[in-house]
């Protein structure tokens, strides 16, 4: 196929219903997993992800790069729905989704970084579960959240950027690159390019701000990764 111009021909050039409606009330939750790409994708592909972001923590630098980054980690922050996710559940994810028994370096060390006590609690009990499950040393640690830098713009939602026709028909929606990474609808896109998600037809897709054409474009995409 090939598209005009921002991919138009794939949008129905109305905000995405995903991103009409923000749910009243969302927390925050924040992860290092190793690099910052694919965590972005799984998470963002979750019914109840509100926001995901990609960025730097834990460190001391306070300008961090992906060229500097100072002692910081490679981290992901998502804002969830409460009524659609729990910290429990995203806490599953993460110790399912990377190997938190290797020591790494600084910039893909296994971290959670907790928002308040409740969270703190919950992934220290978390973590005490795992150490007993494989028996042996779990080298993810456990922090107070103190600031999280983001990183640059072309790590924000980086398998979309991969399918041009789809980063630019969304880009051409949301032209300012804050309001894109923040929207709901991106997230899910940048997630089921990966091949994330549960989707069983392109009508599943509905909600992206893509026409009939666009959700098809999407889920051939989706179904190829998949190998389906």
């Amino acid at each position: 196929m090939i598209f005009g111009r921002d991919g138009e021909e794939l949008i129905t050039g109305e905000v995405p219903a995903l991103d009409r409606d923000p749910p009243e009330e969302t927390k925050t939750a924040t992860f290092s997993l190793g690099c910052f790409w694919g965590p972005d994708a799984t998470f963002g592909s979750l019914p109840g992800i509100v926001k995901t972001r990609v960025g730097y923590a834990g460190g001391e630098k306070r300008d961090p790069s992906y060229r500097s980054l100072g002692g910081h980690t490679e981290t992901l922050q998502v804002d969830y729905d409460l009524e659609k996710m729990n910290y429990k559940r995203l806490l599953n994810i993460f110790w399912d989704r990377h190997d938190f028994t290797r020591s790494k370096k600084a910039q893909y060390r296994s971290m959670i970084f907790f928002h308040g006590e409740e969270q703190k609690e919950i992934a220290s009990r978390s973590k005490r579960k795992k150490e007993k499950e494989v028996r042996g040393d779990v080298k993810t640690v456990i922090r107070g959240y103190s600031e999280f830098h983001m990183a640059e713009d072309y790590h924000q939602k980086y398998h979309l950027t991969k399918k041009k026709a789809l980063h630019d028909a969304l880009r051409n929606v949301y032209t300012d690159i804050e309001d894109f990474i923040d929207s709901t609808a991106v997230a899910r896109a940048n997630g089921y390019v990966s091949g994330h998600g549960d989707i069983s037809s392109a009508d599943d897709l509905k909600g992206l701000g893509l026409n009939e054409e666009g959700r098809e474009f999407l889920y051939e995409i989706w179904k190829k990764v998949r190998g389906v």
